[in-house]
């Protein structure tokens, strides 16, 4: 059987106490540096879904206030709307009402007028009546 030289046990201790030393002075602080990375990492993008989460949510909530308003708003401009169409109405109606009473009063006075002037044509036949028969017959009658 093959005996194996010194130097490959001394080959073997001073890559145990290598690795050991590596372990102990680099992989650890490394790899502990890695898992903190890693751990704070986890925690902003938790974070940030959580940041991302709200934002949708206050979209939402804007969105749908945006709705209600828009909503109340169409609702107002239709009352303010149907208000002025009654107030116009009313305005028309008072104005026909208006000019029919001021129409009858102008055709009560024009009749007044028409009856008075036939009473007083009606006194002046005679008379005309008279100075055309003299002015015919060419004598008084």
């Amino acid at each position: 059987m093959l005996k194996p030289e010194p130097a490959f046990y001394i080959q073997i201790v001073l890559f145990v106490g290598l690795w050991w030393v590596l372990r102990r002075w680099w992989f650890e602080p490394a790899l502990r540096v890695i898992r903190e990375r890693a751990t704070r990492s986890e925690g902003a993008l938790a974070e940030a879904r959580a940041v991302e989460a709200e934002a949708e949510r206050l979209a939402r909530e804007h969105a749908a206030a945006l709705d209600r308003a828009r909503h109340e708003a169409e609702r107002d401009v239709q009352e303010i709307l149907r208000a002025a169409e009654a107030e116009q109405k009313r305005t028309i109606a008072e104005a026909t009402a208006e000019a029919e009473r001021m129409l009858a009063e102008a055709r009560g006075r024009i009749a007044e007028e028409v009856a008075a002037a036939r009473r007083e044509l009606h006194g002046q036949v005679r008379v005309i009546a008279r100075a055309v028969a003299e002015k015919v017959l060419g004598r008084t009658v």
